[in-house]
């Protein structure tokens, strides 16, 4: 039961870090063309999105995703240090690296797309109603619906 819960827990973080990316894409377009070179909200912002990544690792593992699904969790939360962490603060000592911040976002959000699409079929496959399983008794007996 608890499984199940964390699984959907999983799914909606796993769709809020691509909004909140396009949320960051936002800040940043606000700071260039409203004539205001005040950076902060973004660079605030973006440290704090930490949370999303790591907590999609330990979904994973509460929630048994399979070893395909840590595996791109982790890769996601890898390119995000490097990109907020790595590449943003090389803006003045390294320009042409610190040039990599706005492609490695990119990245990013293709990753947490990625994840985010692959997340619901795997908790639609164990969240079925009375009425769904009775209709496929016998596909969950092959196993074909059952989860990862």
């Amino acid at each position: 039961m608890i499984g199940k819960w964390i699984r959907i827990l999983y799914v909606m973080v796993a769709w809020l870090f691509p909004a909140a990316i396009l949320i960051q894409v936002f800040l940043v377009g606000l700071s260039l063309f409203t004539g205001q070179a005040d950076f902060s909200t973004h660079r605030d912002v973006g440290h704090s999105l930490a949370v999303l990544p790591l907590l999609l690792v330990m979904l994973a593992y509460l929630g048994r995703l399979p070893r395909s699904e840590k595996l791109l969790i982790w890769l996601l939360f890898g390119v995000y240090l490097v990109q907020a962490e790595v590449f943003a603060a090389m803006r003045d000592a390294v320009p042409l690296l610190a040039a990599f911040h706005p492609v490695l976002a990119l990245v990013l959000f293709a990753l947490a797309i990625l994840i985010a699409l692959r997340a619901l079929p795997g908790v639609q496959a164990e969240i079925q109603t009375p009425s769904t399983s009775q209709h496929h008794a016998p596909l969950e007996e092959k196993g074909s619906l059952a989860p990862d």
